[in-house]
């Protein structure tokens, strides 16, 4: 430091620099540093005197004074400003600290309330971003069969269209949520299976991989019981939907599991049971085909069971009914082989049926061999055999061993009727012009002819026989053909010749008919004809050429013509 001659100190490079402050005042800089630097500076002061003094004693010793001073001086500043640096920067922190505190909290600085969503994450982060992480595709894919209302409004979500999209994810999160709840308590996650036949399954009786399910992602097995119950535990539980529909969506594919096995096994069943249920109507046809004692009697035998050899139709439905229960119980195997014994004697059943249909038909024949088909108990043949010889007036022989019963017609006709029948010969149903006959019918226009016609239809009708009428019969079948469908003949019967057009010919053409249940399923005669219909249904599988041929041989065969 340079020594004022007139005895005042300044400073060594000139004038003090100002520094200036905040309030644009210069401020020498040693006391904008510390007081303590100014208190330094005029303890240097203070020296200066000695340091004229000491220039006295030459310039050598003053200048050594000086540099020392300066030293002195320049160590003090230095600690001084480390140590303010140091001070001033911990509190730029503190100040950059507090206010990072409040930018992130959202705190409003009159109110002291936070303005934000309660869930959103930072206000710098991707929407869709934040959409994935807290409900995701994944997690509609798993909802979309348990809530597809829900989880289409949420995939119709869009960030860039939305006004708050932070707010609209969780109104989308909740809206699935409360779709879960909705589904959960309408059964929609009820692993229960009702089957088509109105019953509920007994799903507790499945094998183990349905009955059981295992949960992620603890690989927890749980009973199929318990579905429902733990689908509402984990959401109640669990904050986000995305978590809870990893284990509600598994729970929901193990219900269309066991569901889709069900209906597999229900599906088959129910193709064998209808086909049974076919079978049997077919049995309860044929049976009402056969008429008088004999259809009453043989209907006893398959319908009702009335047999010891054989399951009736009766036992056959109750068989079918236990296949049925067996089902619900989900014991299948057990249930399709109840249902296969079903089927077996149905099937059966409906052979033996249509063979006494054909027995009868062979009848008409009046003589003919049948054999006995290894489905049909002999035993039940031999019981009915006594009943056709009283019904058809036939000698009916089983041979056992051949398994074939062999019928021949008993002749009872007297020597009286065998003579009028030769009189008559093929002449029509009257039954002759000689003294003893009665008079021909009355013609229409005769005023007599009321009640006296009528009469003669009586008479004529009693002393009509297939014999006496077999033209009459064959012409009038030899005329239904072409007439008819292909499953049917009708005609008109007062177009028919007149001494064709007789009630008694029609009714006994029509009996014979009737008799023949393996090819003809109803014969109607219109009441009174003629005038009227007639009308012959054949059955599908023989058709209307092949039945009114097979009618013609058999009768011609039986009764002549």
């Amino acid at each position: 430091m340079q020594i004022d001659r007139l005895g005042g100190g300044r400073w060594p490079f000139g004038d003090p620099p100002a520094v200036a402050t905040d309030r644009g005042a210069g401020t020498s800089f040693p006391e904008l540093i510390d007081p303590a630097v100014a208190s330094l500076a005029r303890g240097v002061a203070a020296l200066e005197p000695a340091a004229g003094v000491a220039g006295d004693l030459g310039t050598g010793v003053g200048l050594a004074l000086a540099v020392g001073g300066l030293l002195v001086l320049g160590g003090g500043l230095a600690a001084v400003v480390r140590a303010r640096s140091g001070s001033t920067a911990t509190a730029a922190n503190e100040g950059r600290n507090e206010k990072g505190t409040s930018t992130d909290s959202g705190i409003d600085g009159d109110s002291g309330t936070d303005d934000r969503p309660s869930s959103a994450p930072d206000g710098d982060e991707d929407p869709r971003v934040v959409f994935e992480e807290r409900i995701g595709d994944g997690t509609l894919e798993r909802l979309e069969p348990i809530a597809p209302a829900a989880v289409d409004r949420a995939r119709a979500f869009d960030p860039d269209s939305a006004t708050d999209p932070k707010r609209e994810i969780d109104r989308l999160e909740r809206e699935l949520r409360t779709a879960l709840e909705d589904a959960i308590a309408d059964g929609r996650l009820d692993p229960g299976v009702t089957s088509t036949f109105g019953e509920p399954y007994e799903i507790v009786n499945l094998p183990s991989q349905y009955r059981e399910v295992t949960l992620p992602p603890s690989d927890g097995t749980i009973h199929v019981a318990d579905v429902e119950s733990v689908a509402a535990d984990v959401l109640e539980e669990e904050r986000h939907v995305r978590n809870a529909a990893r284990t509600i969506g598994t729970l929901s594919d193990h219900c269309r599991e066991i569901e889709t096995y069900v209906r597999r096994q229900e599906e088959a069943f129910t193709d064998r049971r209808e086909a049974v249920e076919g079978t049997l109507a077919d049995v309860r046809d044929l049976a009402d085909r056969l008429e008088d004692d004999l259809g009453d009697r043989i209907g006893e035998f398959v319908v009702e069971g009335r047999h010891e050899s054989i399951d009736g139709v009766v036992e056959i439905e109750r068989l079918l009914s236990d296949a049925t229960r067996a089902l619900h119980r989900c014991t299948f195997d057990e249930a399709m082989r109840t249902l296969d014994q079903a089927r077996a004697s149905s099937d059966e059943l409906l052979v033996t049926v249509d063979f006494l249909g054909g027995v009868v038909g062979t009848v008409d024949h009046g003589r003919g061999t049948i054999d006995v088909p290894e489905e049909v108990p002999l035993a039940l043949v031999a019981d009915v055999v006594p009943l056709v010889t009283r019904r058809y007036d036939v000698a009916v022989d089983l041979d056992r061993e051949a398994r074939e019963i062999v019928l021949e017609r008993v002749e009872k006709e007297s020597e009286r009727d065998r003579d009028r029948q030769g009189e008559t010969g093929r002449k029509g149903i009257d039954p002759g012009s000689g003294p003893d006959s009665d008079p021909p019918p009355a013609s229409s226009s005769d005023p007599k002819s009321g009640d006296s016609r009528e009469t003669d239809r009586e008479r004529a009708r009693e002393a009509v026989t297939p014999e006496s009428v077999a033209d009459e019969v064959l012409y009038v079948l030899r005329e239904l053909d072409g007439v008819g469908d292909a499953a049917s003949v009708e005609c008109q019967t007062e177009r028919l010749p007149d001494p064709v057009a007789e009630p008694a010919v029609l009714e006994e053409l029509a009996r014979f008919c009737r008799r023949q249940t393996d090819v003809v399923v109803d014969v109607e005669l219109q009441e009174g004809a003629p005038p009227g219909f007639l009308e012959i249904r054949f059955d599908e599988h023989t058709g209307v050429d092949a039945g009114l041929e097979t009618l013609r041989e058999r009768f011609a065969d039986r009764y002549g013509g």
